[in-house]
């Protein structure tokens, strides 16, 4: 099958095209880098031609500001107009649990997505229109959406790939500051069971969404799980939320003067202290989808970090 990957270059599109290799497929891959650019259709264009099913990955994911809207909105707006005109037989848009917020005391699933008005900073309100654009054509595509949740594991140490980056930091500093003295429970999921579960999308029927998660656990179990894979003494420091707001507003700084991509900002400090909690029983169900456990997808993320 003649596939197209949209950001087939970041962290999690270059797992998906790997896979998507492995398995036979011919593939294209559309990025910046290969000069391609997602908000000018005539560079994007003749990468349709001839193509039976589209990935559409192409995101801008950073903490700083940026033209969110114009990239993740306007961006999947020519992919969908593209994909109408060249006749693609499959569309798979790979969204992002932001868009539902944060789950509170429940668990989200994908039957309901909660109408939202307050936003933690511009990729989260990108995604979330997005979602909502893409949600208005699935009549005229064949298309699904897939929720992906804390993505981690080996690939490029870009912004999305967040979890990995703090991983190394631990290891590094033998320390996790852990937020909200590490009670806020997030859903962790290994990049290659994501990327496997695109490609069965590819047999799912048309108009259907998915979450793509792993486990819940809470921050501090997480960092108990790494430092045991690990065999590291890395210490756990549970920082109040009022004092971990305080080392956001630090690092900023201190990233902004060595001209550094920062894990922390003041916005993506409120969002380390919610609650993000999933289900991905439709996805099993439906899918087949089986993601590994936490412990075995750090146990390969730290092997990875060590080579």
């Amino acid at each position: 099958m003649r596939c197209l990957v949209t950001g087939g270059t970041g962290f999690l599109g270059s797992v998906l095209v790997r896979r998507l290799r492995e398995r036979g497929h011919d593939v294209t891959v559309a990025s910046r880098s290969r000069g391609q650019d997602v908000t000018r259709v005539p560079t994007l264009e003749p990468s349709f031609r001839e193509v039976q099913v589209v990935f559409h990955l192409a995101a801008l994911v950073q903490s700083r500001p940026g033209p969110f809207l114009r990239v993740n909105v306007d961006g999947l707006r020519n992919v969908l107009e593209l994909a109408r005109r060249h006749r693609v037989a499959r569309l798979v848009h790979v969204s992002s649990f932001t868009v539902f917020g944060p789950s509170g005391d429940g668990v989200h699933t994908e039957e309901r997505i909660p109408d939202r008005n307050r936003f933690f900073h511009g990729y989260d309100r990108s995604k979330y229109e997005a979602f909502r654009l893409a949600d208005r054509w699935k009549g005229r595509l064949p298309m699904n959406t897939v929720f992906p949740t804390v993505v981690y594991g080996p690939g490029p140490m870009t912004e999305g790939n967040l979890l990995v980056r703090l991983l190394r930091r631990w290891k590094k500093l033998r320390m996790a500051a852990l937020p909200g003295r590490g009670a806020p429970c997030w859903n962790f999921v290994y990049v290659d069971d994501v990327a496997d579960a695109l490609i069965r999308c590819l047999d799912a029927d048309p108009g259907e969404d998915f979450v793509l998660g792993g486990e819940n656990r809470t921050l501090r179990d997480l960092w108990a799980t790494f430092r045991r894979v690990a065999n590291e003494p890395i210490v756990p420091l549970g920082l109040p939320d009022g004092l971990f707001r305080a080392a956001a507003r630090l690092e900023d700084w201190s990233a902004r003067l060595r001209r550094k991509s920062p894990l922390l900002v003041p916005s993506t400090a409120e969002f380390f202290l919610r609650n993000w909690r999933f289900s991905s029983g439709k996805a099993r169900a439906h899918l087949g989808y089986s993601p590994r456990s936490l412990e075995e997808g750090l146990i390969r993320t730290n092997r990875w970090l060590e080579s």
